[in-house]
């Protein structure tokens, strides 16, 4: 009951903003069915979105959980609650941040200590570079890659991918002038271009999508693509086996698991439905 009472409140005052749900979901960094779950009282908002919901609306956190304006007198009282919520909220995001902060230079400086052992070991064996110059350029390369997503967290997904779709070239441009007698290229570009478009596709799927679910299932049918264009172009380029057993069961796998997450969004479309 009380559900239903905040989602009629949260519904008015969208609408006296002049606010879709659409509107409302992208100034809180959310999706439109979450808002529409609150307003028809199937879920409540989340206390970390709280505050900013409160100020979107108008209203204080008091009130938007009361599901009414408060009068005069109970005021204070709720701006102390907000405050209360807004301080929480900092403490987490402090939290948190403090935590990738830690994680992204821990894993700086792991991958800087390991190239310069590498280093030392090479130099004094060898008296120059040599197979130190493998683990240097892969450290390297994963740094670019992985720190903004150590970083960021969420955020930091599509510049991880923009760092891997501009490094991954010239990662094995180098690694092809360190192997010698074999060149990487004609096979490796192929396959990282098309790893890098499946990865891109995946992103915009559940950027685009609204339904988690949905895709989830479209992006597990993309990969038996991927898997299939692989083989394709192995067949190609060098003459392998198109697919072998161990390509039937990844097949196999993964259009289970798109049949599952196909399923759950049915169920799930139904039951808001219902």
């Amino acid at each position: 009951m009380e559900n239903e009472k905040i989602g009629r409140f949260i519904c008015a005052l969208r609408k006296e903003k002049g606010m879709t749900q659409k509107e409302l979901a992208e100034r809180l960094g959310i999706t439109d069915k979450a808002v529409s779950k609150w307003e028809r009282g199937l879920s409540c908002p989340d206390i970390s979105l709280l505050p900013a919901l409160a100020g979107l609306l108008g209203v204080s956190v008091g009130e938007l959980l009361g599901g009414e304006r408060s009068s005069p007198a109970a005021q204070e009282t709720e701006a102390g609650i907000d405050m209360a919520l807004s301080f929480a909220k900092k403490e987490a995001d402090d939290r948190r941040r403090s935590w990738q902060t830690a994680v992204s230079l821990s894993f700086s400086l792991l991958l800087l200590v390991g190239a310069v052992v590498c280093s030392i070991c090479d130099v004094t064996m060898n008296l120059v570079f040599t197979w130190s110059l493998y683990p240097i350029a892969s450290s390297f390369f994963a740094w670019l890659v992985l720190f903004p997503l150590l970083w960021l967290g969420v955020r930091g997904i599509w510049p991880s991918l923009l760092a891997l779709s501009l490094a991954i070239l010239p990662f094995l441009a180098i690694l092809d002038r360190l192997i010698e007698g074999v060149s990487i290229l004609p096979v490796g570009v192929r396959m990282a271009l098309l790893a890098i478009g499946s990865l891109w596709a995946v992103f915009a799927l559940f950027r685009l999508l609204k339904s988690r679910w949905l895709a989830a299932a479209l992006a597990l049918l993309l990969m038996i693509l991927l898997c299939v264009l692989i083989n394709l172009s192995l067949r190609r380029l060098i003459g392998a086996v198109i697919i072998d057993e161990w390509d039937i069961l990844v097949i196999g796998v993964l259009a289970i698991s798109a049949a599952g997450c196909f399923a759950v969004h049915i169920w799930k479309r139904g039951r808001q439905g219902g």
